[in-house]
């Protein structure tokens, strides 16, 4: 029933009588009078007294005439106190019943079986007794939640607080004992905290407490300890603690840290707080060659264990957990995400010993038996986790992770753990047409189905030398060309392209040695996407390229768009940096589409920087974006870099790029890409 009486809600109606039609013309009336019932009807008194003992009735009509009565019904009242039991009374009853003698048995009241208002008036009476208790019951649960969830606020409060009755400690958080370097609060309370402070600050508190004691409501004062290892500022004011009037003191140090404190607290330096652990958790994965993970840790079962152990016992298995968790995890970034779950930022060579560093992990807390109100404890743990990937960020991978809990959660498991590993799941994870371009991608390796298209890049300042840029198609059963926008961004995503990336330049370098034996010195640009920028181990393999083919390292130029360059700067100018050790040059392409695309270039030091082909669309229509492009022309002129304009399609162009300063051109004007290097440079444009 609602604590709140109304005649929408149901009543659970139980009338002890033989005759049906007698219970049913009772219920009738109660119906009549604005009660409304679910009845049931029983003349056997053990399933009645079973019924009103599982907590299925809310109020229980008996009738006089059932033999027995009187011995069952001491037993109802003892398993269901709660329940109001009505004797009706008939007046051809075999036995007498006096009001003293039912009372005492158990009954609540004694009212006439043939007096239906009068009925209907005491149910009535009892219903609203009934939501009373229950409201009043309620109040008292929310009371008890409310004060447990002060004191867990009190305890976890990042100001040191304390009361203080007639001068002596009653009560402390764990920022004041550690403020003032105690570990367990029994050895606080009664101490004076006069003797807390130094002999210099002793007068100015005796007359702050006497000037409390004279009506003041609050008063300031700084102070120093008595070690002289801590100062600060503490504020008095009159409060209560359980029902007593005492003195409320918070304390404020000039520092933030201290060593009493970090002692007090071991894991008070891991708890920095969400972008403390973001800002560690970048540090190791930045500093680190192995994979990299973000977990999630969970209590188990935490709704039964506040139930069992209540608010604050719930939270000191919580707390214990964590500092377990934190000890075992001293290397890696950890972090409280809330009272019961924890996230830790850790490295590892293989998804396997990523896995085993988690089991470990649970296998430790599961081990553990901890003491909680004089019980024992044997608390569980689970933990989900998600393999780092750049270009999400922490944040998004941390709420993959999070997602992968609440999936555990939902089919109710519990004491596990479930590491995501990418490889094994990525077909799993791929959308329908995902899983058919990656197969059309791998067939396409396997069977030689990709195609290089090479176009030529005109020097507009007298190069002689020749320059392609590469450009890929793959080709279906039928024999069509599929552009690079039907699959390369599925590739990436699925972390396949770097495969394809290093077949195109296996194949490229290959056809450059053979065209530059030829007495050629020709140069290549061959387009790179963000797989082939985070494989740390790609320029180690390059090297190897290169060397097998005989290469100049300056014969190729690695262009990277600025989108990919934007989205991994850090990882985008190591990269970079790598190649130019090797005496490989670099390129830019796509400049130009970003607020301050020359903010880019401080960080990155490319040596080639090609323009988007946007910019060219307008060039013969719109002054203000000619003027804008010749201006970001020389801009990079001036910054020593080479610049290329693409999409060139008639001669008007030309002239205006040249004007510019541009350094070399591309596009159909000159010539489409083709299967072929063989257009002839001689040709003066």
């Amino acid at each position: 029933m609602s604590a709140q009486p109304s005649q929408h809600v149901t009543t659970r109606l139980l009338i002890a009588e033989k005759s049906e039609n007698a219970a049913h013309t009772l219920d009738s009336t109660l119906r009549d009078a604005g009660v409304a019932t679910k009845l049931s009807i029983s003349d056997d008194l053990a399933h009645i007294a079973q019924l009103i003992a599982s907590d299925e009735i809310d109020i229980a009509l008996l009738t006089d005439k059932l033999p027995g009565l009187e011995n069952i019904l001491p037993r109802i009242k003892e398993n269901a106190p709660h329940v109001p039991l009505l004797l009706l009374t008939n007046p051809e009853s075999d036995q007498d019943w006096s009001p003293s003698d039912a009372l005492r048995l158990g009954v609540t009241d004694i009212v006439p079986a043939d007096q239906h208002e009068y009925i209907s008036l005491v149910v009535q009476r009892e219903l609203e007794h009934i939501c009373s208790r229950q409201h009043t019951s309620q109040l008292r649960r929310a009371l008890t939640e409310a004060e447990q969830r002060c004191q867990l606020l009190l305890q976890g409060s990042q100001a040191a607080i304390a009361y203080v009755h007639e001068g002596m400690h009653i009560h402390a958080n764990e920022g004041y004992l550690s403020l003032f370097g105690y570990t367990d609060l029994d050895d606080l309370c009664g101490a004076s905290l006069v003797d807390l402070l130094s002999t210099g600050c002793a007068d100015e508190l005796k007359q702050a407490l006497k000037e409390l004691r004279n009506g003041a409501d609050d008063i300031s004062l700084d102070f120093v300890s008595a070690n002289d290892e801590r100062s600060g500022s503490m504020a008095l004011t009159h409060s209560q603690y359980e029902g007593e009037d005492c003195l409320q003191v918070t304390a404020r140090t000039d520092t933030t840290q201290s060593k009493l404190a970090t002692q007090a607290n071991p894991t008070q330096e891991q708890e920095l707080g969400l972008p403390g652990f973001v800002r560690s958790a970048e540090t190791l994965f930045a500093s680190s060659h192995d994979q990299c993970y973000l977990m999630c840790v969970a209590l188990d079962n935490y709704s039964a264990t506040q139930q069992a152990y209540g608010l604050l016992g719930a939270e000191s298995i919580s707390r214990k957990v964590w500092i377990q968790l934190s000890e075992s995890a001293a290397e890696f970034p950890t972090v409280r995400l809330s009272t019961h779950q924890f996230a830790l930022a850790v490295t590892a060579a293989t998804w396997d010993q990523a896995n085993e560093l988690a089991e470990n992990l649970r296998a430790e807390v599961e081990d553990q038996i901890f003491e909680v109100q004089d019980r024992t404890v044997r608390p569980t743990i689970s933990i989900t986790g998600t393999r780092f990937n750049p270009e999400l960020g922490i944040g998004s991978c941390l709420d993959e992770s999070y997602a992968s809990f609440l999936e555990l959660m939902e089919e109710e498991q519990s004491n596990v753990v479930r590491i995501t590993d990418p490889d094994a799941e990525l077909e799993d994870d791929a959308s329908d047409d995902a899983r058919i371009v990656l197969r059309q991608i791998t067939h396409a390796i396997e069977n030689k189905m990709f195609v290089l298209l090479y176009q030529p890049i005109i020097s507009l300042r007298g190069d002689s030398d020749e320059h392609y840029e590469v450009f890929l198609r793959m080709v279906d059963d039928s024999g069509s060309q599929i552009e690079p926008g039907r699959f390369l961004q599925t590739a990436i995503d699925n972390n396949v392209a770097g495969k394809i990336d290093r077949w195109v330049i296996l194949q490229s370098i290959k056809m450059l040695s053979v065209h530059r034996a030829r007495g050629n010195a020709t140069r290549l640009t061959i387009n790179l996407t963000s797989n082939t920028v985070l494989d740390k181990e790609f320029p180690q393999w390059l090297g190897v390229a290169m060397k097998a083919a005989r290469l100049p390292a300056d014969a190729v130029i690695f262009q990277i768009t600025e989108k990919d360059a934007i989205g991994y700067l850090r990882q985008t100018r190591e990269f970079v940096e790598r190649l130019r050790s090797m005496h490989c040059r670099c390129a830019l392409s796509r400049f130009g589409l970003i607020e301050d695309p020359f903010e880019t270039l401080r960080h990155i030091p490319v040596d080639v920087v090609k323009l988007d082909g946007s910019f060219i669309e307008k060039v013969e229509t719109d002054e203000a974006e000619r003027e804008s492009m010749i201006s970001s022309i020389q801009k990079l002129q001036s910054m020593g870099k080479l610049t290329v304009v693409p999409m060139v399609e008639n001669a008007n162009v030309l002239s205006t790029l040249w004007q510019a300063g541009a350094n070399y051109i591309q596009g159909h004007y000159l010539q489409e890409p083709s299967v072929s290097m063989d257009y002839d440079f001689t040709t003066e444009e």
